[in-house]
C-alpha cells in the first residue's frame, strides 16, 4: 500500500502567480507536495488575519559575496571601485560559516531563496574547508546557494601587477605592501579544488561554480581552462566583467576588438555563463552575449556606490541579453534589502516620459526566473504554477497600505511603489518555511550577529589593525594617483 506524500497549503488574500504578466488571483491556498507547487486554490475568502498577505515567487539574488560584516563597519568606505576593494584586506578573519549563516539569514529575510555566492575566501589555501562552514550555513538557513570558487592568478593590486603601481608608493609603505603579493596555485589546482568542493558538499541546494574573478585577475590560459571544463562537466561559470570604466579602458588597451571578443575566441560565452554587472558593455557586445545566450547579473545600488555607473539595461532589452538582479552584498542603504533594491531597479530602468522602457513582467522575471537559470540552469522556478518549486515570498501589505482611502487597484504598482524587507512576512524554499513573521528559523541571527561582532572586535582592538589601516589607506590614494595618470593601460598588451 502506498501513502500519498503530506501536503501543506498556504493561505493567502492575493496571489501574483507571475508578477507583472499575470494578475492578481486573489484570495487562495497554495498547495504545496514534496517541495513544489501542486495547485492553487481558489477561496471566496481567508482567514482573516491572512486576508492582507500577497504570496509571489521569492527572489533571487543573483551575485552577491555573502558579507557577514557590512564592508563600512571596518573602514572600507564607499569609493571607486579599484580603491575600495584594496580596503577589503581589513576585514577581521572570523568564523567562515559564521559570515555565511548572518549573510544568509538576512537574505532571507529581504525574501531571497536562492543565492550566487562569490566566496572571499580569509586563506586560499583553506578553500575547501571554507566552503564546508559556507554549505553548513546555506543548509541551517535554507536557502539554496551556487558557491562561487574563486580562481585568479593575475594582476594582483592593480591592472598591470605589482611593478607598474610600485613607483605610486611611499618606498617604506610598498616594502611592506609587496609583501602582501598573492602566491597563486596553478590554474590546473584551483580547478582541481572546484571538484573536490563539488564532492564533499554539492547537492541540490548548493552547486559549485567556476568563478574566475574577472578577465583582469585571471591569466588567458587560465579562462579558456575554465572554459574548456564548463564545455565538459557542464558547471557553470560566474565571473566580474566590465565593472567600471577603468576596467573598460585596460581591457580595450590589451585585447584587440575588446575582452568580450577575446572571451567568445576561446569558448568562453555559452548559457553557462554569468557575467556581474556588465555595465560598460558596448551594443555589439549586449548581442554578442544575447547570441551565446549569457546572463547577466545587474547590480544596482552596488554600482551606484562604487561609482561604477548605471548598467545598460536598455541595450539588454533591445539586444535580448538576458539579465538577472543581485545585490552584490553592497545594497542601497547597507542592510541587505533586496526590494527596496528591485525598486530602485526599476525607477532607473523604466523608461523617460511616457514610454515604457522596461514592462512589469520582464523586471519580475529577471527578479527570480532568471535569477534561477544563474543558480543550476532550472527552468522550473520563478513562477507559481504547477510542478514549479515551492520557493514562495510571502509579504503583508498592512503598512503598505496603511494610508491609503481606497483600495490599490494594482498590487504589483503599489509593491513597486513601497515594498521593503520590513513587509516580509513569510518565506518558503522547496515548502519549507525559512522565515516566519519576517525572521529567520534555521539560526539565531542576533546571537551569530553578536558572536561575529565580538570576534572581529577583538581582533580590531589588537593594536596592530589601526596601523594596517592607515597604510591601506595611503595604499588606496596610491592607487588613485596610479588610475588617474592612466600608467595601466596597454599592460599586458597581446
Amino acid at each position: 500500500m502506498t501513502t500519498s506524500p503530506p501536503e501543506h497549503r498556504i493561505a493567502v488574500g492575493h496571489i501574483l502567480a507571475d508578477p507583472g504578466a499575470a494578475p492578481d488571483a486573489g484570495p487562495g491556498e497554495i498547495a504545496v507536495v514534496d517541495g513544489r507547487v501542486d495547485r492553487i486554490v481558489p477561496k471566496t475568502s481567508v482567514p482573516a488575519d491572512r486576508a492582507n498577505l500577497i504570496a509571489l515567487p521569492a527572489l533571487v539574488n543573483a551575485h552577491d559575496h555573502g558579507r557577514g560584516h557590512r564592508t563600512l563597519a571596518y573602514g572600507a568606505m564607499d569609493d571607486a571601485l579599484e580603491l575600495w576593494a584594496a580596503s577589503l584586506r581589513l576585514e577581521p578573519p572570523v568564523d567562515p560559516y559564521i559570515i555565511a549563516a548572518i549573510a544568509f539569514a538576512r537574505m532571507a529575510q529581504s525574501g531571497i531563496a536562492v543565492a550566487n555566492h562569490c566566496h572571499n575566501s580569509f586563506n586560499a589555501d583553506r578553500l575547501v574547508e571554507e566552503a564546508e562552514g559556507v554549505a553548513r550555513a546555506a543548509r541551517e538557513v535554507g536557502i539554496r546557494v551556487a558557491f562561487s570558487c574563486p580562481i585568479t592568478d593575475r594582476n594582483p593590486f592593480a591592472y598591470g601587477g605589482p611593478e607598474a603601481v610600485a613607483p605610486f608608493h611611499d618606498p617604506d609603505d610598498w616594502a611592506e605592501i609587496v609583501q602582501w603579493t598573492p602566491s597563486y596555485k596553478p590554474a590546473a589546482d584551483q580547478l582541481a579544488r572546484v571538484d573536490i568542493i563539488e564532492q564533499a558538499y554539492g547537492s541540490d541546494g548548493f552547486r559549485p561554480q567556476y568563478g574566475p574573478i574577472g578577465p583582469q585577475w585571471c591569466q588567458d590560459d587560465t579562462l579558456a581552462a575554465i572554459a574548456d571544463a564548463s564545455a565538459r562537466t557542464g558547471r557553470r561559470i560566474h565571473m566580474h566583467l566590465l565593472e567600471t570604466k577603468i576596467q573598460r579602458d585596460w581591457s580595450d588597451s590589451v585585447y584587440e576588438g575588446g575582452v568580450v571578443r577575446f572571451l567568445d575566441s576561446i569558448g568562453f560565452l555559452s548559457p553557462r555563463l554569468t557575467v556581474a554587472h556588465g555595465v560598460w558593455l558596448t551594443p555589439d557586445e549586449c548581442a554578442l552575449l544575447a547570441e551565446r545566450g549569457v546572463t547577466v547579473s545587474v547590480n544596482t545600488a552596488s554600482n551606484l556606490r562604487l561609482r561604477s555607473g548605471i548598467a545598460p539595461v536598455d541595450r539588454f532589452l533591445a539586444a535580448g541579453t538576458k539579465f538577472a538582479i543581485g545585490l552584490d552584498g553592497t545594497s542601497v542603504d547597507d542592510d541587505g534589502d533586496a526590494l527596496r533594491d528591485m525598486r530602485l531597479f526599476n525607477w532607473l530602468h523604466q523608461g523617460h516620459s511616457v514610454d515604457d522602457q522596461l514592462d512589469r513582467g520582464a523586471l519580475f522575471h529577471a527578479a527570480s526566473c532568471q535569477g534561477y537559470e544563474t543558480f543550476d540552469n532550472s527552468s522550473d522556478a520563478g513562477r507559481l504554477v504547477t510542478g514549479n518549486r515551492a520557493d514562495i515570498l510571502v509579504l503583508d501589505r498592512s503598512t503598505m497600505t496603511a494610508d491609503w482611502l481606497v483600495p490599490p487597484e494594482d498590487l504589483v504598482e503599489m509593491l513597486l511603489a513601497r515594498m521593503t524587507m520590513a513587509d516580509v512576512r513569510e518565506l518558503y524554499v522547496g515548502g519549507r518555511q525559512i522565515v516566519a513573521d519576517g525572521k529567520a528559523l534555521g539560526v539565531d541571527l542576533p546571537a551569530l550577529e553578536q558572536e561575529a561582532h565580538d570576534q572581529a572586535l577583538a581582533i580590531v582592538r589588537s593594536g596592530e589593525f589601526e596601523r594596517r589601516r592607515t597604510l591601506i589607506n595611503r595604499h588606496r590614494e596610491a592607487l588613485r594617483a596610479y588610475y588617474k595618470a592612466g600608467a595601466y593601460r596597454g599592460i599586458g598588451r597581446h
